[in-house]
């Protein structure tokens, strides 16, 4: 079966995939606290989700570029693993009725429901932790510390809902830029997707 993706796209997707991860640590320091890391992230993030989204085009792209590094956080985190996987499928299923990425609206599209489902997911798991912790279905000295963190979203659960939108609006921020970036590329003529 022959792969819709050429060298050229997967080396792309790793690039974009690496300049994620690599804006990550650099913007992660600088987050006071834990559940903001992607609402602050989202901008940055956004920069290459956009770019990756614009030059592959194709639907499966999100899940191109995020699944990989899915698969080798496997080792370390089974459930960081998951919450990768979830995330970039839930976007591409929103998107998959609306056909691929060679649209500005598409990739928009994409970008937001890609950082929405990202926190969604991300802190509605530690919902379901901290309810398992307190139903005493698993222990919970391994993971007070982490509770502690959150402490403060756990004490305002709508804080989710805020923060999705926020995360949302940031990465929109992210696509907004990313598409600059797809401009000039056009112009010098080393991309090919829709305006």
């Amino acid at each position: 079966m022959k792969s819709p993706w050429s060298l050229r796209d997967y080396v792309f997707s790793a690039f974009m995939t690496i300049g994620m991860v690599a804006s990550i640590f650099l913007v992660g320091p600088f987050v006071p606290v834990p559940f903001l890391d992607l609402v602050i992230w989202a901008p940055f993030g956004g920069i290459f989700l956009t770019l990756g989204m614009a030059r592959l085009q194709r639907r499966g792209s999100v899940a191109l570029m995020i699944l990989p590094l899915a698969l080798l956080m496997l080792p370390l985190s089974p459930l960081i693993t998951l919450y990768l996987v979830l995330t970039p499928l839930t976007a591409e299923a929103v998107v998959f009725f609306r056909g691929n990425y060679r649209s500005k609206a598409n990739r928009l599209l994409g970008t937001v429901v890609f950082f929405m489902s990202g926190v969604l997911i991300g802190l509605g798991s530690i919902f379901a932790v901290a309810a398992l912790v307190n139903a005493g279905t698993i222990p919970a000295e391994n993971l007070a510390k982490v509770l502690e963190k959150f402490a403060d979203l756990l004490n305002k659960p709508w804080l989710v809902g805020v923060l999705a939108v926020a995360a949302g609006i940031m990465g929109s921020i992210g696509w907004w830029l990313g598409e600059k970036v797809v401009h000039q590329l056009q112009r010098a003529g080393k991309l090919d997707a829709d305006a």
